[in-house]
């Protein structure tokens, strides 16, 4: 398989034992051998961290402090070559093989260049892993029951902004919600950002529209602190701005699930 035209990009504060789960994933399935350029951030770093990221020939960034997850994607972003960039945070395992991966990146960034698509979500839809509240909060609204319509009755807004989520929850999300998701091919759906909210969780984004619209807009919003204590962009970008845009998301069948080895402290 040849290279792609892609960089990876690892936010790890901590956690290291899920970063060596994650990077032994990614070379086992093939991911870390599509493309030469290779980071990983590592905020409050520590010799360990240098080994691990060494061990599977990938660039530690070190940053003596913790910089949370806004400015620490963004410190790695900045640090990556232009074009587009694979976003993960160190406890994101790899579950498709190689061939899987090797098509569902190089499709991914193809689509990422078709008019005003701002990301590529490649979380599995099947296997997320935990947490993922969107499914409950969808199944919620949306299924056949008086309380969900009642909920849909009573709540029109909340209830269109959760359709993004049926993605996650129904094998053919477009029959039921047909005006709002469009299915491409090989198990790809398009949606508008008014009904799918951003996320820091295994995305491809460009590196000049991630810095210049999705990073600068989140740091002019003032916001609650984050569980570190800092912002996180999830956040911040909960808001009408993001949905009124209307940015195009493209939802990919998925590669990743979210794997957490230990706790960080939050």
């Amino acid at each position: 398989m040849n290279d792609l035209c892609f960089a990876i990009g690892i936010l790890s504060w901590r956690g290291y034992d899920s970063l060596e789960n994650s990077l032994k994933s990614y070379k086992k399935n093939g991911l870390s051998q599509m493309t030469k350029y290779k980071f990983v951030c590592l905020p409050e770093y520590t010799q360990e961290g240098i080994k691990i990221a060494e061990k599977y020939n990938y660039e530690p960034i070190l940053v003596n402090e913790n910089l949370g997850i806004l400015r620490g994607f963004k410190k790695l972003a900045e640090k990556m070559p232009k074009g587009p960039l694979l976003l993960l945070e160190n406890d994101l395992e790899l579950i498709e093989n190689k061939k899987t991966t090797y098509n569902e990146i190089k499709k991914s960034i193809d689509l990422l260049y078709e008019p005003n698509v701002i990301q590529i979500r490649l979380r599995s839809t099947i296997k997320p892993g935990d947490p993922f509240v969107g499914k409950g909060k969808y199944k919620k609204y949306w299924s056949n029951n008086p309380q969900s319509y009642l909920k849909r009755i009573f709540r029109p807004f909340k209830a269109k902004r959760l359709i993004g989520d049926s993605i996650y929850v129904l094998e053919n999300p477009e029959k039921r919600h047909p005006s709002k998701i469009k299915r491409l091919s090989d198990g790809f759906f398009l949606v508008s950002s008014s009904i799918l909210p951003w996320t820091n969780q295994s995305i491809l984004v460009d590196k000049t529209k991630y810095l210049e619209i999705i990073i600068k807009k989140a740091e002019s919003i003032k916001s609650s602190r984050g569980p570190t204590g800092f912002k996180n962009v999830e956040v911040e970008l909960n808001s009408t701005w993001w949905r009124k845009n209307e940015f195009k998301i493209i939802v990919a069948p998925g590669l990743f699930t979210h794997k957490r080895l230990s706790d960080r402290g939050y």
